[in-house]
This record gives C-alpha cells, structure tokens and sequence, in this order.
C-alpha cells in the first residue's frame, strides 16, 4: 500500500469516527426538536438559537456555552440544569423552573424571566442587563459580581440571594455579603 492511501485510510478513518467540534450530542440535539423533552442530555455549545421550546424538560442538561439566543422556553424546566457561559440575550424564559441552575458568566441581556422560579441558582459574574424579573423566585440565589443594571426586580423574592460586588439596577455596586 503506497504511502498516500494510508494517510487518505488514516484520515478517512479519523473523520468517520470524530465527534463534532461542538461537543454536544447531535442525537440529543435531535431528540430535543423531535419530543422537546431531553433529560440530563448533553448540549454544551449547543445553537439553539430562535427555536420554540415552550414547556421542554431539559432537567439537569447540560447546555455549557450553547447559543440561545432568541430562544422560547416559556414553562419549560431548566431544573438542576448547566448553563455556564450560555448565550440567552433575548431569550423568552417567563415560567421557567431554573430551580439549582447553574447559570453563572451566562449573558441573559434582556431577556424575559417573569414568574421564574430560581431557588438556589447560581448567577455569579452573568450579565442581566435589561432583564425582566418581576415576580421572579430568587431565594438563595448567587448573584456575586453579577450585573443587573436595567433589569426589573418588581415582586422578586430575594431572601438569602448573596450581593457581592454586584452592580444593581441604579447602577450602584452592592458589597453585601462580601
């Protein structure tokens, strides 16, 4: 066998068995669109952008630094789920269980969370600009070195959410719990 048909075989072979660049799991991807249902799946890098997942179970998925940009998940559960680094700006969230997420350097610019439940959730260094939280369930969550200029916290409840260096709605830099 020449030289160049073993690199052509050893190449060929290589991109048979490689896993996307992305590292989620296309037949989660997959599965998600076909049922919205995807439990404790892998969707780290995800582009998930613009779609309509309204009511999906996406329960402690991991969705890492996926795009969700524009994405609907109205009523969905995010519970237990990781969104480190995810990309939500614009993103319809109103209802959604985020209950021990960990949404922390996620950037959640204007986005819709209304009425969402959000015990526990980690929030640390995300960007919510803009972002609605009216009514939102925010006991025990952490907040530290998040950013909140903009965002509406009319009805949020914040019992035990941690606040350091947090930049507020006004602006101000709260240095509670630091």
């Amino acid at each position: 066998m020449t030289i160049v048909k073993k690199r052509f075989l050893f190449l060929l072979s290589f991109l048979l068995f490689a896993v996307n660049s992305y590292g989620f799991k296309q037949e989660d991807l997959d599965k998600l669109k076909a049922i919205n249902q995807c439990i404790d799946c892998k969707l780290t890098e995800a582009p998930l952008f613009g779609l309509v997942l309204n009511g999906a179970n996406l329960q402690a998925a991991k969705l890492d630094f996926a795009n969700l940009e524009n994405v609907s998940l109205r009523d969905a559960n995010l519970g237990f789920a990781s969104m480190r680094g995810a990309y939500l700006i614009g993103a319809d969230l109103v209802g959604t269980n985020l209950t021990d997420g960990d949404l922390s350097g996620a950037n959640l610019q204007n986005a819709n969370l209304t009425g969402s439940v959000m015990l526990g959730i980690d929030l640390r260094g995300a960007d919510l600009t803009g972002t609605n939280l009216q009514e939102v369930n925010l006991r025990n969550a952490r907040l530290e070195r998040a950013v909140l200029r903009g965002a509406k916290l009319d009805f949020a409840d914040l019992i035990g959410a941690k606040f350091c260096n947090t930049i507020m709605p006004n602006g101000d830099t709260a240095i509670k719990d630091c």
